[in-house]
């Protein structure tokens, strides 16, 4: 009975027909290959085990936000600094610590950029989705970039006349690799007219290059600090933010995205359900945009076009990446290699956000037939089949050809 179980299973496989799963192991039974990425990011969103990380506004649970305290920190630590955070980039764009440093001590962004911290956060985007913001930054788009008073603990803003870009001076002492993403967001606002489609657009794309900023340094996610735990609990959206089969959305509904903690649908509802007009776009959206969508763009505006191509091509991470984000994050992920979920009814969302994937997601033909989990009838019908062609090979001669399977 052993050995036909046996042959039956391998008869399986050799037919293409999907081996049950261990969730003991996460591991086809006999062995085989791991569980696949998507199939753990096709789950549920993934509850923090450290609430501590994102913001008590999310979490009301979580400890009080205070900003990075007062260093004192010179050039000469801050260049150091600075090619330690480039460094994992040299393989992909070899060159990138000289142009960096370059970057750090160019005469004419100096001038626009006279406190060290911001400069080095500009130089930091060097090597990455956004360099083009240097450029940008060096042509004389901004009269200055510096630190001043904000309300609250907006973290930057784009102001006239100038145009200027205002960092909050409650942030003074942060990591400058987080305030580069926040200047790769502002450098996208580069006439009067900011509308709310802006923000989304932004907030999308510098979400995305935090995330990568992660993959490259695994410890800026547990620092603790006030302008990190605002950037985790973006991030924590986005990376909640799945469709059915796993992959990057920003409108799909796969339950509360901070579970747990304040209700929110998706990334999209992050932001009011009427985003405002279309305002123009700029070369610097679309080198952004073009990065991290991996597309050509020339002609990109700040509008429901480009939303939907995000929605769509956020290529931030591959899924192994995004989960090693989540894991980063202390994110609590299935045990072993789960079942595809279930389609189910999408959550509410603003009107006119329903994604496409929608009403195509929970049909059964869109599912991965190849990984998806077969039923119980169907698997015990196919292993009645085998059994009984078995016995009806062990009635023909030796010389006889084996039956195929239709």
């Amino acid at each position: 009975m052993a050995s036909t179980l046996i042959t039956v299973g391998v008869a399986l496989v050799a037919a293409g027909v999907p081996v049950p799963v261990s969730a003991a192991d996460g591991k086809p039974r006999g062995g085989g290959k791991p569980c696949p990425a998507e199939r753990v990011l096709a789950q549920p969103p993934f509850p923090p085990t450290n609430v501590d990380l994102f913001t008590p506004e999310t979490y009301a649970q979580a400890s009080p936000m205070v900003p990075a305290p007062p260093r004192r920190i010179t050039e000469a630590q801050l260049r150091v600094q600075l090619a330690k955070a480039l460094s994992p980039r040299a393989k992909r764009h070899p060159g990138v610590v000289a142009r960096g440093l370059a970057v750090f001590d160019d005469r004419k962004i100096k001038k626009i950029i006279p406190d060290p911290n911001l400069r080095a956060a500009l130089a930091s985007l060097v090597g990455g989705p956004s360099e083009v913001s240097v450029e940008t930054i060096r042509s004389g788009v901004y009269t200055e970039v510096v630190f001043a008073k904000l309300p609250g603990n907006n973290t930057a803003e784009v102001r006239p006349p100038g145009p200027r870009i205002l960092f909050n001076e409650r942030f003074r002492f942060e990591n400058f690799s987080l305030l580069g993403g926040v200047l790769a967001h502002e450098t996208l606002h580069q006439d009067p007219a900011i509308s709310a489609m802006e923000e989304y657009i932004g907030a999308a794309l510098d979400s995305g290059y935090y995330g990568q900023v992660l993959l490259e340094q695994p410890k800026l996610g547990v620092s603790g600090t006030e302008l990190t735990r605002m950037y985790n609990t973006r991030v924590l959206a986005l990376l909640n933010t799945r469709d059915a089969k796993g992959r990057q959305s920003l409108t799909a509904n796969p339950g509360n995205v901070f579970p747990g903690g304040k209700p929110l649908a998706n990334f999209r509802s992050l932001f009011p359900a009427n985003l405002g007009p279309a305002t123009p776009g700029n070369p610097t959206l679309n080198a952004f945009l073009s990065a991290m969508t991996k597309t050509r763009q020339r002609n990109a505006n700040f509008d429901q076009a480009t939303a939907d191509l995000l929605d769509v091509r956020l290529l931030w991470a591959p899924p192994e990446g995004r989960l090693r984000v989540a894991k980063l994050l202390q994110l609590k992920l299935p045990k072993g290699c789960p079942p595809w979920p279930q389609p189910t009814v999408p959550t509410q969302i603003p009107a006119g956000d329903q994604p496409a994937e929608a009403t195509t997601a929970a049909s059964p033909a869109e599912r991965p037939a190849a990984s998806g989990p077969a039923s119980p009838l169907a698997a015990s019908a196919t292993v009645l089949s085998l059994l009984a062609l078995l016995r009806l090979r062990r009635r023909q001669p030796a010389s006889s050809e084996p039956r195929r399977l239709p």
